[in-house]
């Protein structure tokens, strides 16, 4: 080959090794390109697979985080579990008396080569509650006795206290929802509000969910008068006796149940519900319940209220007291649970 002819040849020859060079740094750094993104997607999924997983512990054993004794909108209830081998952020935050929000973090620690890795999930729970029919603000399967100065109120009025605060989208119900309602003697009510039938299968709904009213709350045996246990929160009471006896002052909040009859001395508060298995005199109580009262006696039995005796319906009370005996549901839900029905 000439000299002119090599001159015109080796332009082309050094393009062509610079061309392959060049497609097999490429294909060399695609490689790399490709490795490394694997290896992000299979630490990412690692770390979400841990946060799916610290979710499901934390819906299992929710009862440890005891949502339920949190007011909504309140502080934050957070733990760390351990999920794959890694640690998972838990955090609760309940937004409304039946529902929360569940977060769970996890997170990777970075290398030389690529920064942190996390992944969260968030859900929306429902704490689903037992059913019981509560039309009115007192409801009772048998007849009612009130005095001069008994007071019963069906408006859902917020008070600054209030866990829901003051705002409320619901509309009021019936003062009282009994069989028979009298003075006590029979002309001693001046201000008797006019009643509603009791519900029918009331006294089945709360006696087919006792069991797991029963489960979640804590039971206590009494013998003689005394006042309520003391708990932090809002909490899930049953109370058994072969005659109940609450002495003032006291303050429960949250739900109580009484298996038996029933009798209140003194100052007694109650925000929530009461629901009594048995016959209630609270003749000689000054009775103050913010939330509901529902009387349901198998043996035909009512409630005897004093003149110092006040109910107010209260639905966000409810709802509270109802979720201490709830259990988390990720189905669709309603905020605002049918308590009327």
């Amino acid at each position: 080959m000439t000299p002119d002819r090599r001159g015109f040849v080796l332009p082309f020859v050094l393009l062509a090794v610079a061309t392959g060079s060049l497609l097999a740094f490429a294909l060399v750094n695609d490689g790399w390109q490709s490795a490394r993104a694997v290896r992000l997607a299979e630490t990412g999924s690692a770390a979400l697979d841990a946060a799916e997983e610290g979710q499901a512990l934390a819906l299992a054993h929710w009862e440890v985080d005891s949502v339920w004794a949190t007011p909504p909108g309140g502080i934050a209830t957070r733990r760390v579990v351990t999920a794959g081998g890694r640690p998972v952020d838990v955090e609760w935050q309940r937004t409304h008396p039946l529902v929360a929000i569940l977060r769970t973090r996890a997170g990777i620690p970075g290398t030389a080569r690529r920064g942190p890795i996390q992944r969260e999930l968030l859900r929306a729970v429902w704490l689903h509650a037992p059913h019981w029919p509560i039309p009115a603000a007192l409801t009772v399967t048998g007849s009612v006795t009130g005095q001069q100065g008994t007071l019963l109120s069906g408006l859902d009025v917020p008070t600054p206290a209030s866990p829901c605060g003051m705002v409320r989208d619901t509309s009021s119900v019936a003062a009282l929802a009994a069989r028979a309602v009298s003075g006590d003697p029979v002309t001693a009510w001046p201000g008797q509000p006019p009643h509603v039938a009791d519900p029918p299968g009331l006294a089945d709904s709360i006696a087919s969910t006792l069991p797991r009213v029963s489960r979640r709350a804590s039971i206590v045996s009494l013998t003689g008068p005394t006042p309520f246990p003391v708990r932090n929160g809002w909490q899930a009471l049953v109370l058994t006796g072969l005659s109940v006896v609450i002495e003032g002052p006291t303050l429960w909040r949250g739900l109580v149940v009484v298996e038996g009859p029933l009798t209140m001395r003194g100052t007694v508060t109650i925000e929530g519900v009461l629901a009594v298995r048995g016959p209630l005199d609270a003749r000689a109580a000054q009775l103050l319940v913010r939330g509901a009262v529902v009387v349901v006696d198998p043996n035909g039995g009512g409630a005897e209220l004093g003149a110092a005796s006040r109910i107010f319906y209260d639905r966000c009370a409810i709802q509270m007291a109802l979720a201490t005996v709830a259990r988390p549901a990720l189905r669709p839900f309603s905020l605002w649970q049918s308590l009327s029905r």
